[in-house]
């Protein structure tokens, strides 16, 4: 356990000093956690018999998130004629991910589970890569408030993961899906919503935002967040194994660590770009 709690603010730590920092640094430690996450995604591949295309899948994730880094901070950039703003940036990649993964199998020459391979790695491209380069948008936000929703997300999920952990543990009495997270209750599912309000409610008061639309917020992230563990789960169950990886002792894996991140940065990105601009709450 004092392993654990170690690694675990050593890790909050360092964390929050690459947020705080932003600009380039944020951005080589998003680059850095997107390849150790496709490097532990490649291996659960492996174990299940299937072909990862380990190399396809970092150049363009890496290629992603430098392009989101460039039109973000770089002015000069975003001038080029051709230069693609993020969300058509994502667009682009996903086609050409789609065709790299296709083509991929079709010069392999073999045509076992050709369209499962290509399938899987075309997700764990989207999943990890993808979804890294949102946490890395959501931090670049125009008008300062990048920094503040990147920590408000970080924070919502931690109180999710925390009060979920602890309340499963003392109250879980009825499995949430025994089947693919056997240690999951629907007491601990409750227990992370009521302590993601919780965490909105504090982001509010603190630096005086609108509580209501931060509550809302605060819903829909643990929903994406709690829906991101359970993806992982299925990843590890399938995989057979327990953690995705040993990114940190006494907490597994990388992706172990990001799985309700991964899903939660979109949901931020969406509501605070489209939608919040449009209340009056």
């Amino acid at each position: 356990m004092a392993k654990r709690i170690f690694w675990g603010l050593l890790y909050a730590i360092v964390l929050l000093g690459v947020v705080w920092a932003g600009s380039i640094w944020f951005t080589l430690a998003i680059g850095a956690f997107a390849t150790l996450g496709i490097l532990e995604y490649a291996n659960l591949l492996k174990r299940l018999n299937m072909r990862p295309q380990t190399e396809a899948m970092l150049i363009l994730s890496l290629s992603l998130l430098l392009l989101i880094y460039l039109n973000s901070n770089h002015e000069t950039f975003r001038q080029i004629h051709f230069a693609l703003n993020n969300e058509k940036l994502l667009n682009f990649f996903l086609f050409i991910a789609f065709i790299v993964m296709l083509l991929q199998e079709l010069l392999r020459g073999n045509p076992d589970q050709g369209l499962l391979n290509a399938s899987a790695n075309l997700f764990g491209t989207v999943y990890i890569g993808f979804m890294f380069a949102y946490i890395l948008m959501v931090r670049f936000i125009p008008g300062g408030d990048g920094l503040f929703y990147i920590f408000y997300t970080f924070l919502v999920t931690w109180f999710n993961d925390t009060a979920a952990y602890f309340t499963g543990t003392i109250f879980g009495k009825h499995k949430l899906l025994p089947r693919i997270s056997p240690q999951k209750s629907i007491e601990g599912s409750i227990g992370g919503l009521i302590g993601g309000i919780i965490g909105s409610f504090i982001m509010a008061d603190i630096y005086h935002k609108p509580i209501l639309l931060l509550v809302i917020l605060g819903i829909l992230v643990v929903v994406a967040g709690q829906i991101g563990d359970l993806i992982e789960s299925i990843m590890k169950r399938n995989a057979g194994v327990k953690d995705s990886g040993f990114f940190l002792p006494g907490h597994g894996g990388l992706l172990d660590r990001f799985d309700s991140l991964l899903l939660a940065a979109p949901v931020v990105y969406y509501i605070i770009t489209y939608i919040a601009p449009h209340l009056y709450i």
